[in-house]
């Protein structure tokens, strides 16, 4: 008898472990769990904004076709807020989207290498796949480019 309420003590003991502490019933083992390091919300939050104002700027301000300053100026504004987040948020949920956008950036600025070089990133790191076949698109147009040129 003595032993047997020891025994339910023990195994009540166990299962209020198990509720209160999740990692004590499941331990994550190698196969179990996300391989990537959590995701700060805050720097999620403002890696968003920072790519909405870089789109803002790319998409719609658009200076004369003959100010060739203007262009530049916008084109390192845009530059300037992707570079932030590539620098800040290395694992930034839509990182492909803004690899995309460098490489478009870097494109009408004339910097075709540097463009190509951010679009295999896209390619390569990218897990959104409309992103992933406008960057091969943009990829194949380039290489055409070069073997007519």
């Amino acid at each position: 008898m003595k032993y047997r309420i020891s025994l339910i003590v023990v195994l009540a003991i166990v299962a209020v472990s198990a509720f209160t502490n999740p990692g004590f019933a499941a331990q994550q083992g190698p196969s179990r769990g996300s391989i990537s390091a959590p995701r700060d919300p805050e720097q999620e939050k403002q890696s968003y904004k920072s790519l909405d104002a870089a789109k803002f700027y790319f998409y719609k301000r658009k200076p004369n076709k003959g100010d060739k300053d203007g262009i530049e100026r916008l084109n390192k504004a845009v530059l300037d807020r992707l570079q932030e987040i590539m620098d800040l948020n290395p694992n930034f949920a839509r990182i492909d989207e803004v690899y995309f956008l460098t490489g478009e950036v870097y494109q009408r600025g004339g910097d075709s290498e540097k463009a190509v070089e951010y679009w295999t990133k896209a390619v390569k790191e990218g897990s959104d796949e409309k992103i992933k076949a406008e960057a091969q698109k943009r990829l194949d147009e380039n290489q055409n480019q070069k073997k007519k040129g």
